[in-house]
């Protein structure tokens, strides 16, 4: 609170005798004439008015007196000009993007408000202190963004707007926020090639761009800011919260040991120091294993392996297996992962290619034929009638295209072997010459086991794949194979053959992959987990938000899904029979059942299982495109005044004043 003295010492001298004036108003003694009359009880009035009158009468209580002495007391105090130094927005268009990924249900605020809640009341104060014709935009997003509220002076709507934003349980992408911010600030052009004229299609308007995240999100690479003046406001605590979380988790029945399952899981703690956690493991609602005091080393990761036997003898229905991290921590959305153990299921597999004895020689193995149906067809088989109606209807599991690529891509998982999806997003980059493996992701299902530091490539290429793609081999240049979505299926990518064939129909060995171990464990690998030979759904990555499609092992007309909470969602199946779903929000167990039948048909699991989410620590600074931006305040400050409100109530007193003494209440 300050003071301002705004005016010279004589005028304050002037407003210092205002008070004591009306007092002598009430003290005057009026100069009246005398008369003479026989008595004084009809005059009772007047001589109440002498007392009144009289200088040396004691002042009674005056409700008038009072309501002028306020009134000038408060235009007084309103010439001081009373206030207080605060903060205001600079500009006068705002854009707040907050985030809703998982990551910002931790709970590490200085009021154990979760970080989102955090976010909502920070924005809320931002948006009170806007001025009356300011406007603003509000934007949140996880992998997707919506805008929750387009340019509006309604700062009470943007209020309701802020409240309704709801936590997810998806992984955090801010490049569709930013383009949706920038589309009236950075307004694109266009132009006429017959005419040559480059035009503006809007006006540019300057905004001020709020982001509010804990700074975990994909990189921005390409993205300009224009006429955004952005501002990064990191929530969170500043040292990594206490958090240990599931960020990988599968299971691989291994059919030589009797059909024993082995159970893999990944726990990243994101703090500082070591946590030492229990988890626990169980096949339905059945406590299975337990392990106690697991140490996770502070910003390091651990792995754990449970041994499950006696499980598949007997499998007649689906079964779901839950891990749960037992010891709490800020972050609970990562402190459970799901896979479903499914019941023993052949699966048919096709292989495209012009004779590739490698692949020929490792799906006739033991192994193999076990878990799968392998049918070998040539190149020509593409344009067969029988492949175009199979590959549509989703008769096969899984396609292995051997340097080739179908015009359209099969209504099943894919792998593609030196050719890439006639899709959106995938291309081929730099060519390779010998060239060795430096990096691989062992995490991945697919390269379960699988050692390639002793593998070398003559030839091939870099590959790129579309946004949420996965590499997972590595050459110094660049990824040599990727993984990554297509409409509820999985296009497995390889940029380098294992046979170059030569014009002359011989063929010359390109890679001494399949010399080594690791090569038939990883077919294996890929019919068990593209294929579904492993039976368990789950290998399929269904993270929240994901569409999941659907197959009946019998044609139905509808079926029902039942996620987590119990809500039930009937579906109709397309024209290929494959019913899809979209309703994947939230992580855990989703329930399938055919028809109007109450038995259950099959299940799926949801998992985050995204180390981003799982990491806690708070960025303090963000980059956007070519531009980092330090995490911190950057509003003006500014001087509230309350002298109008002085005013205001000065004049609401002389009102009531004038009211009193026209309407002669006394007190």
């Amino acid at each position: 609170m300050s003071w301002i003295n705004t005016l010279p010492v004589w005028q304050w001298i002037i407003l210092g005798l205002i008070p004591p004036l009306i007092f002598l108003l009430y003290f005057l003694k009026l100069r009246r004439t005398p008369l003479e009359v026989p008595s004084t009880y009809l005059w009772t009035k007047t001589i109440e008015d002498l007392h009144v009158n009289s200088i040396w009468q004691r002042l009674r209580k005056n409700l008038l007196l009072l309501l002028q002495l306020l009134a000038v007391a408060m235009l007084i105090l309103s010439c001081s000009r009373p206030g207080c130094q605060g903060e205001q927005l600079v500009g006068d268009r705002f854009i707040f993007v907050v985030d809703q990924s998982a990551s910002m249900s931790a709970t590490d605020t200085l009021d154990g408000l979760t970080r989102l809640e955090e976010s909502k009341k920070q924005i809320n104060t931002l948006i009170e202190r806007m001025k009356k014709n300011d406007t603003g935009m509000l934007i949140s997003f996880s992998d997707r963004a919506i805008v929750q509220q387009s340019y509006t002076k309604n700062h009470s709507l943007l209020k309701r707007k802020l409240q309704a934003i709801q936590q997810t349980e998806r992984g955090s992408d801010i490049n569709e926020a930013l383009l949706a911010a920038s589309g009236l600030a950075n307004p694109g052009r266009t132009s006429d090639r017959n005419s040559n004229v480059d035009v503006q299609v809007a006006e540019a308007l300057e905004a001020t761009l709020f982001i509010f995240s804990d700074g975990a999100v994909k990189s921005v690479p390409t993205f300009s800011l224009g006429n955004l003046t952005p501002e990064y406001r990191p929530i969170g605590s500043v040292d990594p919260p206490n958090n240990v979380g599931i960020t990988a988790f599968s299971i691989n029945e291994q059919m030589d040991l009797g059909g024993q399952v082995q159970v893999f899981a990944r726990l990243q703690n994101s703090s500082l120091v070591d946590s030492t956690i229990d988890v626990e493991l169980y096949v339905g609602e059945e406590l299975q294993d337990a392990r106690g005091a697991v140490k996770v080393p502070g910003l390091g990761s651990a792995s754990l392996q449970f041994e499950l036997t006696d499980l598949m003898s007997g499998l007649e229905k689906a079964t779901p297996i839950r891990l749960k991290v037992e010891t709490p921590d800020v972050y609970l959305q990562d402190n459970q992962a799901f896979c479903i153990l499914n019941p023993p299921r052949v699966a048919n597999v096709l292989i495209v290619s012009d004779y590739n004895k490698y692949l020929d020689l490792v799906t006739k193995t033991e192994r193999v034929r076990k878990i799968a149906n392998v049918q070998l067809e040539d190149r020509s088989y593409l344009k067969d009638k029988v492949y175009l109606e199979r590959a549509t209807l989703g008769f096969y599991d899984l396609i292995i295209f051997d340097q080739c690529s179908p015009d359209q891509p099969p209504a099943c998982n894919a792998v593609y072997w030196a050719s890439i999806p006639r899709t959106e997003g995938w291309h081929t980059n730099e060519n390779l010459t010998t060239t060795p493996i430096v990096d691989v992701d062992s995490s991945h299902p697919l390269m379960f086991a699988i050692q390639m530091g002793n593998v070398n490539i003559l030839a091939g290429q870099t590959l790129t794949g579309p946004q949420g793609s996965i590499s997972l081999i590595d050459a110094p240049a660049g990824s040599v194979m990727m993984i990554g979505s297509r409409a509820g299926f999985e296009d497995l990518v390889i940029g380098f053959p294992l046979l170059e064939y030569l014009a002359n129909g011989d063929t010359s060995i390109n890679t001494d992959w399949p010399k080594q171990l690791s090569f038939p464990l990883f077919i294996q690998n890929v019919i068990t987990t593209l294929g579904g030979g492993a039976r368990f759904s789950t290998s399929r990555a269904n993270t929240p938000g994901s569409i999941v499609l659907l197959k009946t092992q019998t044609p139905v007309d509808s079926i029902q899904v039942q996620d987590p909470v119990g809500s039930s969602t009937k579906l109709i199946p397309r024209s290929d029979n494959i019913f899809s779903y979209s309703q994947t929000d939230q992580s855990g167990v989703y329930e399938v059942r055919s028809g109007s039948a109450a038995d259950l048909d099959q299940m799926f699991a949801v998992n985050l299982l995204d180390r981003l989410e799982s990491d806690l620590a708070v960025r303090q600074e963000l980059k956007l495109g070519y531009t980092e931006i330090q995490g911190k305040t950057v509003t003006a400050e500014a001087r509230k005044d309350y002298w109008t409100w002085l005013v205001l109530l000065a004049l609401a007193l002389i009102s009531l004043e004038w009211y009193v003494y026209n309407r002669r209440v006394l007190i």
